[in-house]
């Protein structure tokens, strides 16, 4: 058994700034705003409630696995709960993933770029690709949601699902929290850009 030498230097890491680094090595903190913080806010809240999803979800799934090999037992609609709770989970966490800034980007090049540089970059996505995308899927997806609703759409599997108009109202949803998501990261973009709106004191 080998034992430390006097002369050998005693290593001590933080495992939350080690974590924080490599999550996060490059990522932007921009300036926050009146109206962002407003809108993080209420995003945030309903957050809580969202992230509840996956607790039920693997509650969900054990079930559904001690049902199937212990008891012989399978719903089609329990397995199709699955799918719509990942379904509600990951569009949902887009917009969280956004509004914190924690979603993926290509670090080997953004580590090069400057951070006015990465700014102007974000703003055009955001501006040109993002609201502009969730507009699109909003405004398709309503009649799609109206039409489900109408047509009292259910699963075309037996034992399936009925009500198919809630999950495909989540997409709207989602998205709409996307973009608001997406509008909040914009208004501290030009903040940092442009001073305006004006950042908020002590930020």
């Amino acid at each position: 058994m080998s034992q430390q030498t006097p002369n050998e230097p005693e290593i001590n890491l933080d495992l939350e700034k080690v974590e924080d680094a490599g999550a996060r090595s490059h990522g932007l903190d921009f300036p926050r705003t009146f109206v962002s913080d407003i809108i993080e806010t209420i995003l945030e809240s309903f957050s809580y409630l969202l992230n509840a999803i996956w607790i039920v979800l693997v509650l969900i799934i054990v079930v559904n696995v001690i049902m199937r090999y212990a008891l012989g037992i399978n719903y089609v609609w329990v397995e199709e709960v699955q799918w719509h709770l990942y379904a509600v989970g990951f569009m949902f966490g887009i917009g969280y993933a956004l509004m914190h800034d924690s979603h993926v980007r290509v670090d080997v090049l953004a580590a090069t770029f400057r951070q006015r540089t990465r700014a102007w970059i974000e703003a055009f996505a955001i501006a040109v690709i993002i609201l502009p995308m969730c507009w699109i899927i909003i405004s398709y997806g309503i009649p799609f949601v109206e039409a489900s609703y109408n047509r009292n759409e259910r699963s075309s599997a037996p034992g399936g699902l009925a009500n198919r108009w809630m999950i495909k109202g989540v997409l709207v949803l989602a998205f709409a929290y996307i973009a608001l998501a997406a509008f909040a990261r914009f208004l501290r973009v030009t903040s940092f850009l442009f001073n305006f709106p004006r950042a908020r004191i002590g930020t």
